[in-house]
């Protein structure tokens, strides 16, 4: 049975953590969690699930983690990654945004290497990974990305500089630009586009928009694709977490289905 750390214990670290505990991704357990700023919801969660609230990083990495699951923010990947992967932990990043920080990356690939372990991005809320690492094998492929979301999961955007959408009566373009710009002004909304443009083989690839949308109550992404291949349009419509609009719930899914993927003999897709 393989064990997991879980580094940050709001919506998505709990339903990961539960799902494991619940055997839906299969043969793994929760030896830890860990969440500094959040600690009293860490002390909740472990109390629930039957595992170690760890006070500091160090402790965390002491009950042994085969995979560390990074649930946070780009900033606690910064602070927590070279420590695992040193530790010997593979580790699966969901805050896949801090990886568009190109000399970041690849600093953590030259230790993933090294210690003979691995880096995994899940899906999160998008799907069609497996189509757009195909696709690349070609030429000239490019993507458009556009996330529709309800203005209350945009709120606190640092690209919005406080600006209320709530009082919107109509769709509204927020944002056009590069990943690595709706990175950092929509850090918790656009990790998805981060992802891509790691399935792509880079951010000069791909154009983002971002739209203010006050008659949606579901996030929706949709990437459309073009290249030697042909062209593909793909469209995400995913039902955010009831504790978290800025997130889809499939997001959460997608690393229990990683979590099984890993185990399994049997690979489907790209």
């Amino acid at each position: 049975m393989s064990s997991i750390s879980i580094i940050g214990c709001g919506a998505i670290g709990r339903l990961v953590a539960e799902g494991v505990h619940q055997g839906l991704a299969g043969d793994y357990r929760v030896v830890s969690v860990f969440d500094l700023p959040q600690r009293a919801r860490a002390a909740s969660l472990a109390a629930d699930i039957g595992c170690i609230m760890a006070d500091d990083l160090g402790e965390m990495l002491a009950t042994k983690p085969d995979l560390v699951i990074e649930a946070a923010t780009g900033d606690a990947l910064h602070q927590c990654a070279q420590a695992c992967l040193e530790h010997g932990s593979s580790l699966i990043v969901l805050s896949s945004g801090a990886l568009t920080d190109r000399a970041f990356l690849n600093s953590l690939l030259a230790l993933a290497v090294r210690h003979g372990v691995k880096i995994y991005v899940p899906s999160g809320a998008i799907g069609g990974l497996d189509l757009v690492r195909a696709a690349v094998m070609g030429e000239k492929a490019k993507a458009i990305f556009t996330s529709r979301k309800p203005p209350r999961a945009l709120v606190g955007a640092p690209h919005l500089m406080g600006r209320d959408l709530c009082g919107l009566n109509r769709a509204e373009t927020v944002f056009e630009g590069t990943v690595p710009e709706a990175v950092a002004g929509f850090p918790q909304n656009v990790n998805v586009a981060a992802s891509l443009s790691l399935a792509m083989g880079g951010a000069e690839h791909i154009r983002q928009a971002v739209i203010a949308d006050p008659e949606l109550d579901l996030n929706v992404h949709r990437i459309e694709i073009q290249g030697s291949f042909g062209t593909a349009s793909i469209e995400i419509r995913a039902r955010p977490m009831s504790t978290n609009p800025k997130t889809s719930m499939v997001a959460a899914y997608s690393v229990l289905a990683l979590l099984a993927r890993i185990k399994s003999p049997l690979e489907v897709g790209a």
